[in-house]
């Protein structure tokens, strides 16, 4: 976040690819526990710096009155790898092996990541433009902007700590992410273990959720920018902590594809809703920082919870009631997320 906040996108999304590329190729050729370890901390730290939050911020710094739509076309990609790449994935690993899939997917990264890095601009400003290409002496009115607010302060890092938004947004996206963090980790065992499904049937779980992702980005783009962002979330995550309640009970493929419907009906509106709704609530000059500070805090509970699913699905034999409790603790997660109204500007600005 301060990366991108001093630097720009173009040059942190660079080293990314980079490192990200390189990490994954060095697990392809990962033959002992430590080089495992390794690597998926080398991918771990590319992906936080050509991720989700520098390209997110990116958009925002782009976008205004339309910045939920922005960002949920944007995020049309992550679901397009979902439908199209994970198959083509489990496909490659079956017939090629794991380890020539794992190189294969770092080449790729680096073909496709350094030319389009190079097309990614800071803001709009330089180029004589003002967010959704406005020009300069265009005249923004409230009646214009997300909600019928005008967007007319930003907010320091210092400030935004200061705001009970701040923490209710913070600690509602690290709750309802732990429920969807150790879902996502453990998904593949539970439907091949504990579900008996074949490793192409289980992928084809993950694909269906991934394309009802797509129209449900589109949606929550659009309302986005006409309801208020929090109650659309909250709404989000109550679809997300209703699906993992289903995998948990579930016991045969129908009951999965369930999963997966509800599953990428909620997580395809989360995710774009959110990150147009930090640009809203704090503005643009430091929402790098700010972001990596709300993500910051999220990293606990998304580290710990998959390590205590998969302690108690080992103890039980079986995730049944760890996914059911994860789906009371997303729940949590969308009943803060509720409460964090948008903050009123600073009254005491630092500038």
């Amino acid at each position: 976040g301060w990366l991108v906040d001093k630097y720009g996108p173009r040059r942190v999304v660079t080293v990314g690819v980079f490192i990200m590329g390189l990490g994954l190729i060095f697990f392809g050729m990962t033959d002992s526990l430590w080089m495992y370890y390794a690597s998926n901390i080398v991918i771990a730290l590319g992906t936080g710096l050509q991720g989700l939050l520098v390209m997110s911020v990116a958009i925002n710094h782009w976008f205004r009155r339309k910045r939920t739509l922005a960002q949920s076309l944007f995020l049309l990609g992550f679901s397009m790898a979902g439908v199209v790449g994970i198959p083509i994935l489990v496909l490659v690993q079956m017939n090629m092996g794991w380890q020539t899939s794992a190189i294969g997917s770092g080449l790729l990264v680096w073909a496709a990541g350094f030319p389009a890095a190079q097309l990614l601009r800071t803001s709009p400003e330089p180029y004589g433009l003002q967010p959704d290409g406005d020009k300069l002496d265009a005249d923004i009115t409230p009646e214009s902007t997300d909600n019928g607010k005008a967007e007319d302060y930003d907010f320091t890092l210092r400030e935004a700590l200061h705001t009970r938004a701040f923490w209710l947004v913070a600690s509602g996206w690290a709750v309802g992410n732990l429920g969807m963090g150790a879902a996502q980790v453990h998904l593949y065992l539970h439907l091949e273990q504990g579900l008996g499904l074949a490793g192409i049937t289980a992928a084809l779980v993950w694909t269906v959720a991934s394309i009802a992702n797509v129209p449900s980005r589109i949606l929550g783009g659009y309302f986005g920018d006409k309801v208020p962002k929090n109650l659309l979330i909250g709404g989000a995550t109550i679809s997300v902590a209703i699906a993992i309640f289903v995998l948990g009970i579930a016991n045969n493929l129908q009951m999965a594809m369930v999963y997966a419907v509800l599953y990428g009906i909620g997580w395809g509106i989360r995710t774009p809703v959110m990150n147009a709704m930090q640009g809203e609530y704090f503005g643009r000059k430091s929402q790098g920082v700010i972001r990596g500070w709300l993500q910051s805090f999220t990293l606990p509970l998304t580290i710990a919870g998959p390590i205590l699913v998969g302690y108690i699905a080992d103890i039980q034999g079986t995730y049944r009631n760890a996914f059911m409790g994860l789906s009371f603790i997303t729940l949590a997660g969308a009943g803060l997320i509720f409460l964090a109204a948008r903050p009123k500007p600073p009254l005491n600005p630092e500038r």
